[in-house]
């Protein structure tokens, strides 16, 4: 994406490769940026379907391809200065960076000012041509554009004001007046420049032919005029809507005359250079994501709607909020701030105040805000609203709705509001998607605060107390079943898994997709997770809530890159929010997920960087220095992982435990007189997690190293090696239990033993996706056992089935295993060259999926002679973890591996290394593994 947008920025004159390497990759050695440069012009190009980028011999966009930028740079060249208007929608690459590199991150703010500096000077060059042109109101459109590109610029303010004087709307000059007053002692706690304030005077007096009548400072509260009309912004009459809704009306108070309508005008979201978009979407074509322009009306949030008359004891005022910010996410074409997002953002502690919630609008990215005030009639309710500009202060709109009861009151007031953007507000009741119950929607919104406060066990009381009242108010069973994520109690969990999945329909779009979607992480194919996930993130782009339900559907489906994105899109959304430093962190859980899933995609060093990037935004968070161990660990970087282990420890709060990360470490570098004495002590730890984990590694350990005798007693009797004791209280480890066969020469009794777990799998209470998971798993795995017995026929038969398995996990590994057996089965047949696209097909991570496809297509690549190739394959599964995906080969057959690999490919020296590996492996093994012992031995001692 920084490709497209530095060649993009190029314009028709193009750039020279040289000059993108002095931008992208300055720091890398010259050969090695050329080869990145050239492999990720092949990948635009596959992305594409043709040449994205042309080399002739600058690079420059193909002719098939257009961006955003490029429309704009012409216009500017041409100086069609309406054209630079229309096209000009925010700052260059807004929003956009690429972490750690700071050549490109210079290069974009020469480049930002550059353009931006010409399109300023674009605006002005019109409007100078339009005032001199003259006829009322002629460049009031573009003197309030350079209003919004610069609002603290003195000049434009008073080019805005003259501009809707000439129109004959002084008292909205006037407004405009004051808000830019107001903003410039806010932000630069200064006195506005002497122009502005000489202005104001004037027109005060009724100079520059404005009326004499002062209006409504922008922004602030108004109701009535004492005579139960509604108070007026700027000359305007009062219109009455035509439309009538059942048992209310409603009236709109329209903006200042000449006001451009906010679905028309510059208040649309600022629409980033397109080349920012590519990532996630490709499917919809290169040039189509290019273009990609945006119409839509702003993002709105609901603030403050302050209830009048009488006290609010019942805290109906939130309720309200709420109701309506429901209602209005409910509307197509309409992108509203959730609710839930400004109750986290306005903290633990509520704040309701108007100046609060604005904040926080403005911290969530909203555009405009809908506010008002609430009251009681002898003939019902009243609701005085008004739509204000979050930039200026600007009263865009104004409407007052009156009805019997408050949900046809919220229904008019959003019918009224989508009308006026051109949109229809389908029909929905309100009632049933949120509640009637007043004290549960009171506990609802307590609870919602405790939740963003990481308060699981208050947020589970409120949430049950609130379903105590309205036992169908879904939103509430949901953060129940959130609460309980991950419990002991299994039971528990699924009861109110189950409850929310079945209240789902009953709450509103945002809220259905949210249930559904987190349902279907453990319950559905990972295909419908990503589906229902990525219609979240489409419908609701501002949601952090489903972009990280998207981040989490694309891992799960081994999209690593779409992954990033989304969770990158999460730390932008809550970085700019800022919120409290006592919020639950869901920008912690955003970037590990970041760094994990550079893990997987074989990218130790940007993992680092980004668990480091979180350590930076949140220093008091232990879960940045727990992110960052084993990337360091995985760069051999051992000293440096041991410090980010104290360091969480320091920081303190429940995080995994460090010590796990450096036991494993110990195994990766084959330092198992290590593993031994601190899993002896770390095995009579105080609780059965802690003993149970350092029994899990021990036995990875024991098997690199051919103690299979061991490892039997220690995973069936929990016997500690070399010694009659016991680890007491912990079950036989059946995983272990089954794998041990194998390597031990006994692959049908592996292959019965991982038969009989999937069996008991599929009886389980678990749900569907996360049944199908496991069971593929198991299959799996007794499939590779089968292909050692030499068992074609069972295993062609297990293929089929975990195909039909797989396609329904949750996890997208899954779906792609049954090809690692059909490419055993070829390889067991000698077709070695058909055998290698069956493994590429079934790879999921290189790192951490399942190695012994590493393995296996290495054995096949060896046979046919690609002896590199096949040391590309096995060095990432040594670099992986030595669990997970990688418990079901030892390391020790992928040394073996390796040294046969650079054996063939002529390199005896980095075979030897290998060698070594495996000779120190298994000094002490079982009798069975001493011809493998002497024979690396032997190989270890050639110098020949």
């Amino acid at each position: 994406m920084g490709l497209l947008a530095v060649v993009a920025a190029a314009g028709r004159k193009g750039i020279s490769r040289d000059s993108v390497l002095g931008i992208l990759w300055a720091e890398s050695a010259e050969e090695s940026a050329r080869h990145t440069l050239a492999q990720h012009l092949y990948s635009l190009r596959r992305l594409a379907g043709s040449e994205a980028i042309v080399a002739t011999p600058e690079l420059r966009l193909g002719p098939d391809v257009s961006s955003d930028i490029g429309d704009l740079l012409d216009a500017l060249a041409a100086e069609d200065d309406e054209a630079v208007i229309d096209l000009y929608t925010g700052d260059f690459l807004h929003g956009f960076y690429l972490q750690g590199v700071p050549d490109f991150e210079r290069w974009v703010e020469q480049e930002r000012a550059r353009i931006r500096a010409a399109v300023l000077r674009a605006h002005e060059r019109l409007a100078s041509r339009l005032d001199e042109r003259g006829g009322p109101g002629a460049s009031i459109r573009v003197w309030r554009r350079l209003a919004e590109l610069d609002p603290l610029s003195a000049r434009y303010a008073a080019g805005t004001m003259r501009a809707l004087a000439a129109l004959g709307d002084g008292p909205a000059a006037i407004a405009h007046g004051r808000a830019h007053e107001e903003l410039v002692r806010r932000e630069l706690e200064s006195e506005p420049d002497p122009s502005v304030r000489r202005l104001l005077s004037e027109l005060r007096r009724g100079g520059l032919g404005a009326g004499e009548r002062d209006p409504v400072p922008a922004g602030r509260a108004h109701g009535t005029d004492g005579d139960d009309r509604p108070a007026r912004t700027g000359a305007s009459p009062v219109r009455t809507a035509s439309e009538t809704l059942p048992s209310s009306t409603v009236e709109a108070v329209p903006p200042a005359q000449g006001a451009p309508s906010a679905a028309k005008s510059g208040n649309r979201p600022w629409r980033l250079a397109a080349v920012i978009v590519v990532l996630g979407v490709a499917a919809l074509g290169l040039r189509s994501i290019l273009r990609g322009e945006s119409t839509s009306p702003p993002l709105l949030a609901v603030g403050s709607v302050r209830v009048t008359g009488v006290t609010d004891s019942t805290g109906l005022s939130p309720i309200l909020r709420d109701m309506l910010a429901t209602r209005l996410g409910g509307i197509p074409g309409l992108d509203v701030i959730a609710n839930s997002r400004l109750v986290e953002l306005t903290g633990a502690v509520a704040d309701t105040a108007a100046a609060a919630l604005n904040d926080a609008a403005r911290r969530a990215g909203a555009g405009e805000i809908v506010e008002g005030e609430f009251g009681f009639t002898e003939s019902g309710m009243t609701l005085n609203l008004r739509r204000v500009s979050l930039i200026d202060g600007v009263v865009r709109d104004g409407y007052i709705v009156r009805a019997a009861d408050r949900f046809s009151l919220i229904d008019s007031a959003a019918v009224a509001i989508a009308r006026d953007f051109g949109l229809t507000a389908p029909v929905e009741d309100l009632a049933t998607i949120r509640t009637t119950s007043v004290q549960a929607y009171a506990l609802y919104d307590e609870g919602l605060r405790a939740h963003y406060s990481g308060e699981s066990a208050t947020t589970l009381r409120l949430m049950r107390a609130a379903l105590d009242y309205d036992s169908t108010f879904a939103m509430a069973a949901f953060y129940v079943w959130q609460s309980l994520r991950g419990s002991i109690s299994s039971a528990e969990e699924e009861e109110a898994r189950l409850r929310a999945q079945r209240l789902a329909p009953r709450a509103s779009e945002r809220e259905r997709l949210l249930i559904q979607g987190s349902v279907s992480e453990v319950d559905a194919p990972f295909t419908t997770t990503l589906a229902i996930a990525d219609t979240l993130a489409v419908r609701f782009p501002n949601d952090p809530d489903g972009l990280m339900l998207l981040g989490t559907a694309r891992f799960a489906a081994g999209h690593w890159a779409g992954a990033i994105a989304a969770f990158d899109r999460v730390v932008a959304l809550d970085s700019t929010a800022r919120l409290a430093a006592d919020a639950a962190c869901r920008v912690c859980s955003a970037l590990a997920s970041v760094s994990t899933a550079y893990l997987w995609w074989d990218s130790a060093v940007a993992a680092d960087r980004t668990a480091r990037r979180l350590i930076a935004l949140r220093p008091d968070n232990p879960s940045g220095w727990g992110a960052l161990i084993e990337p360091l660990l995985r760069q051999g970087r051992r000293v440096e992982g041991e410090e980010a282990a104290r360091q969480v420890e320091i920081v303190g709060r429940s995080v995994a435990s460090p010590h796990f990360f450096l036991h494993r470490d110990l195994i990766r570098a084959g330092r198992y007189e290590d593993v031994d004495r601190e899993l002896a002590v770390a095995a009579s730890g105080a609780s059965p997690e802690a003993s149970a984990q350092a029994r899990w590694l021990w036995l990875l350990a024991l098997r690199d190293q051919g103690r299979l005798a061991e490892a039997l007693a220690l995973a069936r009797d929990g016997r500690i090696p070399g010694t009659d004791s016991r680890i007491v209280g912990l079950p036989p480890e059946l995983v272990h239990l089954a794998v041990i066969p194998l390597e031990g020469g006994q692959p049908d009794e592996s292959a019965a033993r991982f038969r009989g777990i999937a069996a008991s799998q599929r009886a389980s209470a678990y749900p569907a996706g996360t049944k199908a998971r496991h069971v593929t798993w198991s299959l799996t795995l007794a499939g590779t056992a089968l292909a050692t017995a030499g068992d074609t026929a069972g295993l062609r038969a297990l293929a089929d089935t975990v195909e039909q398995t797989g396609s329904g996990s949750s996890f997208g590994r899954d779906a792609r295993l049954h090809h690692f057996l059909r490419g055993l089965l070829a390889q067991m047949r000698g077709r070695h060259a058909d055998a290698i696209p069956a493994f590429e097909r079934s790879l999921f991570s290189t790192t951490d999926g399942y190695t012994r496809i590493n393995l296996a297509m290495a054995r096949s690549l060896l046979a046919l002679g690609r002896a590199r190739d096949a040391i590309a394959i096995l060095q990432p599964a040594l670099r992986g973890g030595v669990d997970g995906g990688n418990t079901y080969v030892t390391r020790t057959e992928l040394h073996e591996a390796l040294a046969d690999a650079f054996t063939a490919a002529g390199m005896p020296d980095s075979a030897r290394v290998h060698h070594r590996a495996v000779e120190r492996a298994l000094r002490n093994a079982d009798p069975q593994f001493r011809p493998r012992y002497e024979r690396a031995r032997q190989a270890s001692a050639n110098r020949s």
